[in-house]
């Protein structure tokens, strides 16, 4: 390849949300786990059928916190690199929410009859941010739904640093 080519392919590199993950796992500003999904929901008996089986299509959920006690002199940004992350085409909003210092963002990589990923993305100016993704396999909008009319059954004490009233919010 000649230098030209790589410095084209240099230009057209996109940060991806991967390599974002990554570059963050060792920090020690950042809280980041990969959590079962059961972690998150207390009492899998007690969903539904239909929702037992669109969660279980969810395979793995990777987290990433920056709290505003740890981080605070980066924290605006990361936010900024998060959002220009986010803000690229392959990714597809399903909600937003921006109101007193608070921001979320729903996002989902592929198509609706087959989502590779879904993403969440919380910020709040007084406790930091949040990011969610989770992987599946055979996921779509009508699992996205599921999950979502089942998301009052998550334990959103599992999350670190009071993230779970951001997520909270969002549902309502």
């Amino acid at each position: 390849m000649t230098l030209l080519g790589i410095s084209l392919l240099a230009c057209n590199t996109k940060p991806s949300l991967q390599e974002y993950l990554v570059k963050k796992e060792n920090s020690t500003a950042f809280i980041t786990a990969s959590l079962p999904t059961s972690l998150l929901f207390q009492n899998l008996d007690s969903l539904s059928s239909k929702e037992q089986t669109s969660l279980q299509k969810i395979e793995k959920i990777n987290l990433l916190a920056l709290t505003k006690s740890k981080g605070e002199p980066i924290l605006e940004k990361e936010r900024s690199e998060l959002r220009t992350i986010l803000d690229q085409p392959d990714y597809e909003s399903i909600i937003n929410f921006s109101s007193g210092g608070r921001e979320a963002r729903l996002v989902f990589l592929g198509t609706e009859e087959q989502i590779d990923e879904l993403i969440f993305f919380g910020y709040d100016a007084e406790m930091g941010l949040l990011l969610l993704r989770m992987r599946g396999s055979d996921v779509n909008v009508n699992d996205i739904v599921q999950i979502s009319q089942s998301a009052q059954r998550l334990d959103m004490n599992s999350l670190p640093g009071g993230f779970g009233d951001l997520l909270g919010d969002l549902g309502e």
